[in-house]
């Protein structure tokens, strides 16, 4: 049987919830937003992708810094995380983190309301630069792991 240990639960937890995050903010910037500023995406359905994503990224935040902020104590003394090579990787992380929190938190409250107040076309045309900062910063966010 496996023996799984709070720390690799949270590690678990934590590196799914990244990539699902990561994943679907680069999926909205590539691929849904593009389709939208083409017709090809309906009003309805885009203002109910973008809530269930405004959703998760305000959910996923909350579980990003219990499970990081565990491994991290779990994982570094004050010094070494402050001192070494990994410990500033784990400091980028955080940075990191936090803007994509504010990137897609703003990006999708400005995108519904520009819907609900212009075009769709219009709308996803001027909420395609905060995505794609956004899907640029998830994107470094995992190589920044990926180090680690």
């Amino acid at each position: 049987m496996v023996d799984l240990t709070l720390y690799v639960l949270m590690r678990i937890m934590h590196l799914m919830t990244a990539g699902v995050w990561a994943g679907w903010t680069v999926f909205m910037a590539v691929l849904i937003l593009p389709a939208a500023r083409n017709g090809r995406l309906g009003s309805d359905a885009l203002i109910w992708l973008t809530g269930r994503f405004s959703l998760f990224s305000k959910v996923a935040p909350v579980v990003m810094f219990l499970t990081g902020m565990y491994m991290v104590g779990q994982s570094y003394p004050t010094d070494a995380l402050l001192g070494s090579s990994r410990g500033y990787l784990v400091l980028s992380m955080i940075g990191l983190w936090l803007a994509l929190s504010a990137l897609t938190n703003v990006s999708s409250r400005r995108l519904v309301g520009s819907v609900e107040s212009t075009d769709i076309e219009r709308a996803a045309e001027n909420a395609s630069g905060l995505f794609t900062v956004a899907g640029l910063v998830a994107l470094a966010l995992l190589l920044v792991g990926g180090w680690l």
